[in-house]
């Protein structure tokens, strides 16, 4: 696509890579800041929203959060929601220093797990908006999905995993797995996640085994009352990972949010005809801002 450019911001002794792309660079318009969920890169699905957003005429800045793509990092793959919040920030900083944008200029995109991490940025600061598509919002909630025979090894794995971290170490599990042993362990996961992988990139199927220790006790639902951005939330009416009722819940909380269910699945915001409804709610929201 023109007017892309590749940037690198640094953060501790690291660097978030970023596609930036700014059609009419001389105008300040508003921008739309993206990133993937758990495992993913910006290459897995993500060109599809650049281009549409592109085409209303807004600014986007697409990254990959450490350790993914071609993000260093010190550990490859590591899920924390507080180093990819962190990247976040970073990035958003990044814009505000060296691209003259402004939390005003600023709408905040996220998918899965990287829309846990937006729903709990707006909490701390008012942004244009926030478009948060089939978001994590309560872990506990989540983890009564998780196929109980699983569960208990998954754990065991996650502590050791744990133990093994201050010696630089990692245990890790499949991101999907046929058998469904893996961190995301829903009944169309296997299929639907690599639904999303291009045929021209290696994608690796793994990520360190702690974030199932952690992810009980990231909830976003309990901060969310305090956001002062329009939010839009999407809810698949048929998500394995993410209890309907759960989002329900949530977004009843937020003072100005629009809030609307598909009837898909987790992995179906990439595909038709579930993609052009979703991208039609999207401008919609975009144009009430």
């Amino acid at each position: 696509m023109e007017n892309m450019k590749k940037i690198w911001i640094d953060i501790e002794e690291y660097k978030i890579q970023a596609d930036l792309y700014q059609p009419s660079p001389t105008d300040r318009n508003h921008i739309i800041i993206m990133a993937h969920g758990l495992g993913g890169e910006k290459s897995c699905g993500l060109t599809p929203f650049v281009q549409f957003y592109l085409s209303l005429g807004y600014d986007v800045c697409v990254f990959d959060h450490r350790g993914f793509g071609e993000s260093s990092g010190a550990i490859k793959n590591l899920v924390d929601k507080n180093s990819q919040i962190q990247d976040w920030k970073t990035v958003i900083h990044h814009l505000k220093e060296h691209y003259s944008y402004s939390e005003k200029h600023m709408i905040l995109w996220g998918y899965s797990f990287s829309s846990a991490h937006i729903l709990m940025l707006a909490s701390q600061t008012e942004y244009k908006g926030i478009i948060s598509n089939f978001p994590h919002v309560d872990g506990l909630a989540s983890l009564k999905l998780y196929p109980k025979k699983y569960l208990l090894v998954a754990t065991l794995l996650s502590l050791i995993d744990l133990t093994l971290a201050p010696f630089g170490k990692v245990k890790t599990m499949p991101v999907v797995n046929k058998n469904r042993f893996a961190i995301l362990a829903g009944q169309d996961c296997y299929r639907g996640y690599l639904s999303i992988i291009p045929k021209n990139i290696q994608w690796d199927n793994r990520v360190p085994a702690r974030i199932i220790a952690y992810i009980g006790f990231y909830r976003p639902t309990i901060y969310v009352h305090k956001i002062e951005s329009s939010v839009l939330v999407l809810a698949a009416e048929n998500d394995s990972l993410i209890p309907l009722s759960a989002t329900q819940k949530m977004a009843k909380k937020i003072k100005n949010g629009q809030y609307h269910e598909i009837t898909c699945g987790h992995f179906d915001l990439f595909h038709e005809p579930y993609h052009r409804q979703i991208l039609q709610l999207h401008q919609q929201f975009l144009a009430s801002l």
